[in-house]
């Protein structure tokens, strides 16, 4: 069995569809079951009407615009709107009229899973023109916690939920479902965080014991930095799970974070081609690492630096650290950088501006705390000396640190 996941990208427009198809049909030996994201930059949209909707905005021509973007697709494709596509538009219009007694993080994730779930419905429509196709919901298999826009798996009922309900469908049909979003024990639609359908396509993969994950993009495969940001780049033929999930987590747009995990513990090989030229064969992720390693470049913008000091002048021990871990912890709050001293603790945090007023609220009792946004991250992971060339020149540093392998640099 192949897991295949295409992202917003792939299917920004009736063209996109089409290929997908024919790549999919191309694989007639292989049971498939393909994850699709929300088309083109649809989640951007959803996002938009969110923050219109719980500010009392008029969010009417952005959600037209939406309606129509996709009506157009869908028109194109099969002449008419599925009935299953516009039982979810009028569920995303529903629920944004009703949005303002929700949090924010629950409203959320009540309207942006609409994209997936409207997306795939016009794909899986257009497939089953050409084979034998089911559309399938994600979220009747995918359990969650309520930690809404970033929930946590429990994997213990996913695995037995996949192998009841779609492990049998996969088996006879090409299954198209969604990525990025689940349900918890109440039945409320959550999230896995952005771009989080790469990690469902890895929940899939483990569960169903695949033979292989596929990821399409739009490059030929896993390059050493972004294309968009340095104009020479080079492709890795292969990398070692390790390798990828340290990329990752330096915050490397290869993949999404928590995808390696599931694939790497069953040794299943992940694949990232290009779906604009399937004559390339792309990235293999496997066990072992054949490459000789080049430096990964990786460069995050918008970023916040966050420094605790204490107030009583004692020093910045380990139980006042833990107290800040604690607290970045109970928000989910990745650290990109972090240094400390004797009275202070500085950390980089994505800028965020709804966590970084968690923050405060959580830690001005005990300590005194400036915030700093906003910065930019570049880091130089398997660094050479040729390739400190490649950063700014006229970059102001916040802050450094370089190790043996790795070299991270917080600058204006």
């Amino acid at each position: 069995m192949q897991i295949f996941k295409f992202g917003g990208a792939s299917v920004k427009d009736a063209i996109g569809v089409k290929n997908l198809v024919e790549i999919v049909s191309s694989y007639t030996d292989d049971k498939v079951v393909v994850v699709v994201s929300a088309m083109g930059k649809t989640t951007n949209k959803l996002e938009e009407l969110v923050k219109h909707a719980l500010a009392g905005e008029n969010y009417s021509v952005s959600l037209e615009e939406l309606k129509s973007y996709h009506h157009e697709i869908a028109n194109e494709l099969l002449g008419e709107l599925p009935e299953r596509y516009l039982s979810f538009e009028k569920s995303l219009e529903g629920t944004l009229a009703d949005l303002e007694q929700y949090d924010s993080m629950l409203a959320y994730d009540k309207v942006v899973p609409h994209g997936e779930l409207m997306s795939t419905s016009i794909i899986e429509a257009y497939l089953n023109k050409n084979a034998n196709s089911e559309w399938f919901d994600i979220r009747s298999v995918i359990r969650t916690d309520q930690y809404f826009t970033e929930a946590n798996v429990d994997w213990v009922v996913t695995e037995k939920q996949i192998a009841k309900d779609l492990k049998p469908i996969a088996e006879k049909s090409i299954v198209v479902t969604q990525g990025f979003i689940g349900s918890d024990v109440e039945g409320n639609t959550t999230t896995l965080g952005r771009e989080g359908s790469d990690f469902t396509g890895a929940i899939l993969a483990y569960c169903l014991n695949a033979d292989g994950f596929t990821v399409w993009k739009d490059v030929p495969g896993i390059l050493n930095a972004d294309p968009r940001i340095l104009n020479k780049t080079e492709q890795y033929e292969k990398l070692s799970y390790r390798e990828v999930t340290e990329m990752t987590y330096y915050g490397a747009q290869v993949i999404h974070p928590k995808t390696l995990k599931p694939i790497a513990q069953k040794s299943i090989p992940l694949i990232v081609r290009s779906f604009l030229d399937r004559s390339k064969d792309g990235t293999t992720i496997a066990s072992e690492n054949t490459t000789k390693t080049i430096p990964c470049f990786v460069f995050k913008g918008n970023q916040l630096l966050v420094t605790a000091q204490v107030k009583d002048h004692s020093f910045m021990n380990e139980k006042k650290l833990g107290l800040i871990l604690q607290v970045l912890d109970l928000l989910n709050i990745k650290i990109n950088l972090m240094q400390n001293s004797a009275l202070t603790f500085s950390f980089c945090i994505d800028n965020k501006e709804f966590k970084s007023r968690r923050i405060k609220e959580l830690l001005n009792r005990d300590f005194i705390l400036s915030f700093d946004s906003p910065l930019n991250l570049a880091t130089i992971k398997n660094y050479t000396s040729e390739s400190f060339n490649m950063l700014p020149e006229d970059r102001s540093i916040i802050m450094e640190q370089k190790t043996a392998n790795n070299y991270q640099v917080l600058y204006r």
